[in-house]
């Protein structure tokens, strides 16, 4: 490591150092304390990064964060631990060399925490981590949240690799959370959260892209790379050292193939694993990565082959048991995916996409209550997750409990308040059950989120007319025909409502968009003749007769 300085052109004088003494582990919740004192969020209009506080300067604060959250030539906002915005002026984004880091300074007379670095040359393999960041909105998280999530070293490599990765890890981690920080059970800095998990080998990320799947492959900067970087630009940051002497077989292979298939070389990270396996035919870790390169290549029965022997060798990893489920699921072998599914949640009572998948199960079987057992479940362990609540309903839909299905679109607007989906789907079954006025404010708040929109005006309509309270349809129909004038259904509906109230002029006015729309139609011709005659105008019903006649 020296060495590695010296390269640098540094010495141990350019960082504050404290003394490695050993020390009692936090708890996951005091861990999580610090993550969120530490971590900011960096945005744009249109995305979300992390950053991790490392030092106070004169004028501020330094933040490190992964240098392809902040490389585009945008105006990049940062969001402190207390919710304060700070504009980022540009020439303050320092991109460091050979690594996928930069640092961020900005300017602020507030106190905010910095957090303590662990540099090691190498962090063994199981070992406790924790990764703190804010992920991209979706459907399901509607704003901004701090994530923190608790994982397991699965490989740490003596070198830098690619960018300076050289840290793997099983964390579940969602896009946004890059740059974030990776704490130890100490709550010190270990690394920077760079890439996170592959997701496309799996398939629960074709049923909701809301959905994520963990598979063990994200990727950290160690300290060891990132301290001496930091360091050479002036930065001063609180740095413990350890010199760990660990042996991990094969892990340097592992880091790398992560890497490789991080950026789409599989055949390169196949080549890895191999190596790997070769190194340490022991290392569980690897068979199950392996397990997913092969499915990348499209090699099933080799898939099956690798996650069999990771089990084997680690009856613990649940990402393993989901992994093979999803194989066997695919297979048709539902029994044995069920098998998979509910020891993946028996392992890892968070594990989201085992839930969904054994109620999918569920459902294939025609085991409907099972399903709404398993939704269930999937709600009680990620209760803020609308597709649970969706996927119940429809269920329940097919039991005939409309009132829970609604209770269940309900569960989702709390959620996602602007989700039209769930309006509407709740607005047919307060209708089917009656509660018409229901069904009503759910039309109307859909018009509020979304004035253009169609389908919302014609149902409420249609509910009106069956009230008949003609002035609030005919309303809703005009509102139909001012965003789209060309709408034929808005000027059927109304010619009906025109002709109940004999309502001659409103009539020849409906009649007028359909004939425009329909200009080969001779019975609208007709009809408006009709209509004209009643309103003395003989010119006009002669001329339209004689259309009609021609058209005939």
């Amino acid at each position: 490591m020296d060495k590695y300085w010296k390269l640098l052109g540094l010495s141990i004088a350019g960082i504050i150092l404290t003394a490695n003494a050993p020390a009692w582990g936090l708890s996951a919740s005091q861990v999580a304390q610090v993550a969120k004192a530490v971590t900011v969020e960096i945005k744009t209009p249109n995305s979300v990064g992390s950053g991790v506080l490392v030092a106070k300067n004169s004028q501020g604060y330094t933040v490190l964060t992964a240098a392809h959250v902040v490389r585009d030539e945008q105006q990049y906002q940062l969001v402190a631990p207390d919710g304060r915005k700070y504009g980022i002026d540009r020439s303050k984004i320092k991109i460091l060399p050979g690594a996928d880091l930069a640092l961020v300074s900005f300017v602020s007379t507030q106190a905010y925490r910095t957090v303590k670095v662990r540099q090691a040359n190498a962090i063994a393999e199981g070992s406790t981590v924790y990764v703190g960041g804010f992920p991209l909105t979706t459907q399901t998280i509607s704003k901004p949240l701090f994530n923190f999530t608790e994982g397991r070293v699965t490989a740490s490599s003596k070198q830098p690799l690619q960018n300076g990765y050289g840290l793997v890890y099983t964390n579940l981690t969602l896009p946004g959370m890059s740059g974030g920080s990776v704490l130890n059970d100490q709550g010190e800095l270990i690394a920077i959260h760079g890439r996170g998990d592959v997701e496309k080998s799996t398939t629960a990320s074709t049923i909701n892209p809301d959905v994520r799947v963990k598979t063990g492959f994200n990727l950290g900067i160690l300290a060891s790379v990132f301290v001496p970087l930091a360091t050479q630009t002036g930065v001063k940051m609180e740095v413990a050292t350890a010199n760990n002497k660990i042996t991990d077989l094969g892990g340097d292979a592992l880091v790398s193939a992560t890497v490789k298939l991080q950026t789409g070389d599989y055949q390169g990270a196949l080549a890895e694993l191999n190596r790997s396996i070769a190194a340490n035919p022991k290392k569980a870790s690897a068979y199950y990565m392996r397990s997913n390169v092969h499915q990348m290549l499209g090699d099933r029965p080799q898939v099956l082959a690798d996650l069999n022997k990771a089990i084997e060798l680690d009856t613990k990893n649940a990402s393993a048991y989901y992994l093979r489920g999803n194989i066997l699921y695919a297979n048709q072998d539902f029994k044995g995916a069920a098998a998979d599914f509910d020891r993946t949640i028996a392992l890892d009572p968070k594990y989201i996409q085992a839930y969904l998948l054994r109620a999918l199960i569920a459902q294939v079987q025609g085991d409907l209550p099972g399903a709404q057992a398993a939704y269930t479940k999937m709600i009680a362990a990620d209760p803020q997750n609308t597709l649970p609540y969706q996927n119940r309903a429809g269920v329940r839909v097919q039991l005939n409990n409309f009132p829970g299905a609604i209770e269940d679109f309900s569960q989702v607007i709390r959620i996602a308040p602007d989700n039209i989906s769930a309006y509407d789907s709740r607005a047919n079954f307060r209708k089917a059950t009656g509660d018409i006025t229901g069904a009503i404010s759910d039309y109307t708040k859909i018009t509020q989120i979304s004035p253009n929109n169609l389908r919302a005006y014609s149902y409420r309509a249609a509910i009106y007319q069956d009230r008949k309270e003609w002035t609030l349809a005919l309303k809703d129909y005009a509102s139909m025909l001012k965003i789209n004038p060309n709408e034929t259904e808005a000027y059927s509906e109304q010619l009906k409502i025109y002709q109940q109230l004999k309502d001659y002029r409103g009539i020849v006015n409906a009649l007028d968009g359909l004939v425009r729309l329909n200009p080969n139609q001779g019975y609208y011709l007709a009809d408006r003749a009709e209509a004209k005659l009643d309103l003395k105008d003989r010119a006009g019903a002669i001329a339209d007769y004689r259309k009609s006649i021609e058209l005939y």
